[in-house]
């Protein structure tokens, strides 16, 4: 019967990039605290995003009068007041009274007690302000100055969405050697104070999301190349680190091991054993279970290692591997790879083309592996060991 030669290319689990991160033990660490801290960030966006921002802001702070050209016969009257001789002045406030925040101000967030307005220091207010502009009809039917004296006035209670807002101005005479200043005052839940702004020196505010999603298409697809690029290297990082940190911590539990074994009444040490102690370092536990198989009957080890001997000088063989001299071929490797590793180990001695196994190490390595069980070395590394099935050559 002609013999069939599966070959198989394939890629071990082991070498998965997304494996290896979700199954560092550090690695684990750290994307948990990375978690709690984007968890953290998004509340607080979430929070600080719909809070109250109730505001005055100055958009226009206009001299009526200026007497600092000394003009002897200009006279000027207010009320029959001449300006120039009480060496006073006239100017117009404009006041946009606006929701800066992203939560809606309803009535119920007045204080009825303690209503919102302005006050004026080092002027007064010499005419009723009137509302001259709003951002809706609603406004414009219901956003009224409701107290007007000469040093502050009071607004009505009205619901203000986010954005929106109306718009008053003030006459106000006052010292040519003073500037007034304007205060705000009232009360409005979830707000400690009511800012006095001047329009030149707000910055435009945006929203948490019009910040996360501000440019064009193509600055989106920038940010997020550049955003993916970043954290593909952190993660190529994080799993470099916490390899390192892994491996090094599973090293040092292993020596500990082979050191409590060697302490045992039942083994003697001798130094080929070494090759044993050094694969588990290296491989772990279950690199001895194939092992202990291979070994477990010399002529049907020997059978196995003719076959494989057999195949690799087949015509069949040869002439897949001329034509494919750059892939990688998988032919029953675990055998004949295991074959390899237990000869260079003394596991096993070739001696013309027959396989002999080392009766002593075989009697160690099976102690050690009775010793493993014992120690639940195997179910330990049963939910991180990754295995592969790789197609092994039919005869």
């Amino acid at each position: 019967m002609q013999a069939k030669l599966i070959l198989t290319l394939t890629h071990p689990m082991q070498n998965n990039f997304f494996s290896k991160l979700l199954n560092h033990t550090a690695s684990k660490t750290v994307f948990t605290i990375l978690g709690l801290i984007a968890t953290v960030i998004t509340i607080y966006a979430f929070i600080n995003d719909k809070s109250v921002d109730l505001r005055y802001e100055i958009i226009a702070n206009t001299n009526v009068l200026d007497f600092n050209a000394d003009l002897g016969k200009l006279r000027v009257a207010y009320d029959s007041t001449n300006l120039k001789e009480t060496k006073e002045n006239l100017r117009i406030y404009t006041i946009k009274v606006t929701n800066n925040g992203e939560k809606n101000i309803l009535k119920e967030h007045y204080d009825m007690n303690d209503p919102l307005g302005l006050s004026i220091n080092s002027g007064r207010i010499i005419e009723k302000p009137e509302v001259i502009q709003t951002s809706s009809e609603y406004l414009t039917r219901n956003a009224q100055i409701d107290n007007y004296q000469p040093n502050k006035i009071s607004f009505s209670q009205v619901i203000l969405e986010p954005g929106e807002y109306y718009i008053i101005k003030l006459l106000v005479i006052h010292k040519t050697n003073k500037t007034p200043v304007i205060f705000g005052f009232g009360k409005i839940a979830g707000q400690k104070g009511i800012k006095v702004v001047n329009s030149i020196d707000v910055k435009e505010e945006t929203s948490f999301w019009e910040k996360t999603f501000y440019g064009s298409i193509w600055s989106q697809l920038l940010r997020l190349f550049t955003y993916s690029t970043a954290m593909t290297l952190v993660l190529v990082l994080i799993v470099n680190i916490a390899g390192k940190i892994d491996e090094i911590g599973e090293r040092k539990r292993r020596i500990k091991m082979i050191a409590e074994f060697k302490k045992q009444t039942s083994y003697e040490y001798t130094r080929m054993d070494d090759a044993i102690f050094e694969r588990y370092q290296k491989d772990g536990a279950e690199s001895f279970k194939p092992m202990l198989r291979l070994i477990s009957n010399e002529e049907e080890l020997n059978h196995i290692y003719m076959k494989l001997v057999n195949k690799l000088k087949s015509n069949e063989y040869s002439n897949y591997k001329r034509l494919n001299r750059d892939t990688r071929i998988l032919i029953d490797k675990d055998d004949w790879t295991l074959i390899n590793e237990m000869t260079n180990d003394g596991v096993l001695f070739k001696e013309n083309s027959k396989l002999t196994i080392n009766q002593a190490m075989s009697e160690t390595l099976k102690k050690f592996v009775e010793f493993l069980e014992e120690k639940k070395e195997f179910q330990l590394h049963k939910s991180i060991h990754f295995h592969h099935t790789i197609n092994r050559t039919e005869f």
